[in-house]
């Protein structure tokens, strides 16, 4: 994963699903660079771990070697029928050739174009927790998502859940067990996690766009004034995908103040992602250093402190942990 340079952040779409067409994702990517955006996250979306969606989409991305180097070499015969064997493929994340992508329009503001990988992947049970927990192929993506299947699996991640980025759902389900259960989604955000919102299904039919719309709003109330939501396209063609500015006008429509709502595609997207590169990195520290260079034992708690501050990671978690939610900067209306 790319290292972050903050003044160099601007919109970032988190979900740009890959359904195993190289050259239809490639034109997603270039129509999302065009509206704007310098942070995409290519989502691969498997489903359950126990059924064959990974392994079709594996197939799918199999053929495509056939036509397209940008994979790689494929696998084997001998390791598809293992994989078959075991129902519990996590296919390789997409390898995006950024040379063949025109990114002047970015250069131009003094942005540069990053591509990060997406895992996500349903929970039924926590058989199914512990078996993604422990996936080889978990470290391969940047960011992990998942669909929980109700309020205990939600609780186990708020336990357990220090390999998760983002929790999503079903966005035109109207049977969400969890969505009310407010304590345990704010223990899942104190945690790091973060909840997504997707509008691609809202831009169907009225019907979807209702339930999108109630899903929303039901989860933003569950939240303080919506911390820890990001938005997110969730398109799979380039006609569900709008641009930086269109897509935070949409949180208007979920109850969010026209003022708040650019945090929702940039902002709360920029923190995802560092928490998500920290995660994925920084598992402890040492530091050797030569004695003169230690710090004074009477060094000031707030020189102290601003130097642990200087560390953007660190500066990330300790803002989003301590952010007391009657102090929020967001609101909801009624």
């Amino acid at each position: 994963m790319s290292t972050f340079i903050v003044n160099q952040f601007g919109f970032a779409e988190m979900n740009l699903r890959f359904t195993g067409d190289y050259d239809k994702l490639m034109m997603m990517i270039r129509r999302a660079v065009i509206m704007g955006y310098d942070s995409i996250v290519i989502n691969t979306d498997i489903g359950d771990l126990g059924n064959n969606m990974g392994e079709k989409l594996s197939i799918t991305i199999t053929k495509s070697f056939q036509f397209n180097e940008n994979w790689g070499e494929p696998p084997s015969k001998k390791k598809r029928k293992e994989a078959h064997r075991d129902k519990m493929i996590i296919p390789n994340p997409p390898k995006v050739d950024i040379s063949k992508i025109d990114t002047s329009s970015l250069e131009v503001s003094g942005k540069r174009l990053r591509i990060f990988t997406r895992l996500t992947v349903n929970l039924a049970d926590s058989t199914s927790v512990h078996i993604l927990m422990h996936h080889p192929q978990l470290k391969k993506y940047d960011v992990i998502a998942v669909r929980v299947a109700d309020e205990k699996i939600l609780q186990t991640l708020s336990r357990k859940g220090d390999f998760i980025d983002i929790i999503t759902y079903e966005q035109t389900n109207d049977n969400i067990s969890w969505i009310y259960k407010s304590k345990t989604i704010q223990s899942c955000i104190s945690e790091g996690i973060f909840f997504e919102i997707s509008y691609a299904d809202a831009l169907t039919n009225s019907n979807d766009r209702r339930q999108v719309l109630i899903n929303g709003r039901k989860l933003l109330s569950s939240t303080s004034n919506g911390r820890g939501i990001i938005l997110s396209s969730g398109a799979s063609s380039m006609m569900n995908i709008r641009a930086p500015y269109d897509a935070a006008n949409l949180m208007v429509l979920f109850g969010i103040r026209p003022e708040d709502a650019r945090k929702f595609i940039s902002g709360k997207h920029f923190l995802n992602l560092l928490l998500a590169e920290s995660r994925r990195t920084v598992k402890g520290t040492a530091v050797v250093t030569s004695l003169e260079n230690v710090p004074s034992r009477f060094i000031s708690k707030k020189t102290a402190l601003e130097r642990i501050l200087s560390v953007p990671e660190f500066r990330a978690q300790l803002e989003f942990t301590e952010q007391p939610s009657k102090n929020s900067d967001l609101s909801v209306n009624s």
